[in-house]
């Protein structure tokens, strides 16, 4: 009897190959956490604002170095609110937790950049980008011109001002080269370098490094959450700072989804997940993406209305029209053919 209570015990808490994803906790991109705010903008006027924009998250039990036990994993499965994923199927193999952790902060400091960027194109405020060269790909047509930490000033003597204009100068151009100005420890080179198809598109055969200079600081301070499915809120944010009045009247809203510099929203994971925790938190009003919406349907907490958006322009209006009195339910929502 004795071993085979001890045989139980062992069973319940030996590790087992999943991931869990739990509802996580939500953060007002333009508020506090721990006393500390979220967002500061330093260098523009900014303005106080009685909405509340979450973004949402996953808590995420489980990795390469840390696995689950059973008991938990079994609890997982039951709980309707939960997922339980196998662990390579979250994560390639031989990723070490290290890997994972640096590449979710990375992913979380692109998005913020990003969410910069897209607020300021949705505002109509100029910034500048610059794209360094970080590796040039083995074979590729600038092997041996492009060297990494070129920065790229003009393509055909036009300059390059973001990555989506490089790109529309090299599909642009029908010669296979392009004559190119670079800074190069200091100095202005003029170069010639080839180009390649691949997808449609023709391409430099480089891996970019993009860098923004915004006319204003923007600090983020958000620990411990990693990936860039804030990037949307965290845009939104940055409207509501920066412009007179509260962009959601005195509204709890919250919400996920990647952005780009065009203000494009994007899915991501866990959005079940996301929608319990921001339910916790008293949300009643939450902007998913449309991409996302075959994973929403169904699964919406009672007592909130589920907002699809596929732009940073359709998450304005919607926030907006909020404000002025419109019942979320009337407007975009997921539903089984989105």
């Amino acid at each position: 009897m004795i071993a085979t209570a001890l045989l139980i015990v062992v069973a319940v808490w030996a590790p087992t190959p999943f991931v869990l994803e739990r509802p996580g906790p939500t953060f007002d991109t333009t508020g506090e956490v721990d006393g500390k705010t979220v967002m500061s903008i330093d260098g523009a006027r900014t303005y106080p604002s009685e909405t509340q924009l979450d973004f949402t998250t996953v808590y995420v039990v489980g990795g390469p170095e840390s696995s689950p036990r059973i008991l938990d994993t079994m609890y997982s499965w039951a709980a309707p609110t939960q997922a339980v994923l196998p662990l390579e199927v979250m994560y390639p193999p031989a990723t070490t937790q290290e890997e994972i952790s640096n590449s979710g902060t990375a992913a979380m400091d692109s998005s913020q950049d990003l969410a910069v960027a897209a607020a300021l194109e949705h505002m109509g405020q100029d910034y500048t980008t610059t794209l360094t060269v970080h590796e040039v790909a083995p074979g590729s047509p600038s092997e041996g011109v492009l060297e990494p930490g070129d920065v790229l000033r003009t393509v055909n003597g036009e300059p390059i001002t973001s990555l989506d204009g490089l790109r529309e100068s090299l599909n642009d151009d029908e010669d296979a080269r392009v004559d190119l100005m670079v800074d190069r420890d200091g100095q202005e080179k003029k170069l010639t370098a080839g180009t390649e198809e691949s997808e449609g598109n023709r391409q430099l055969g480089v891996y970019l490094e993009r860098e923004f200079d915004f006319p204003f600081d923007v600090t983020f301070s958000i620990d411990g959450v990693g990936g860039p499915s804030a990037g949307m809120m965290l845009s939104l944010g940055v409207i509501d700072e920066l412009t007179p009045g509260s962009l959601g009247g005195d509204r709890h809203i919250a919400g996920t989804g990647s952005i780009d510099v065009n203000g494009d929203v994007g899915a991501i994971g866990g959005i079940r997940q996301k929608l319990v925790g921001a339910a916790d938190s008293g949300v009643d009003v939450f902007l998913a993406p449309v991409e996302n919406c075959g994973e929403v349907v169904g699964h919406v907490p009672d007592g909130m209305d589920v907002v699809a958006v596929d732009t940073l322009e359709d998450s304005v209006d919607a926030v907006t029209a909020i404000s002025e009195g419109t019942d979320p339910a009337s407007l975009r929502t997921c539903s089984a053919d989105s």
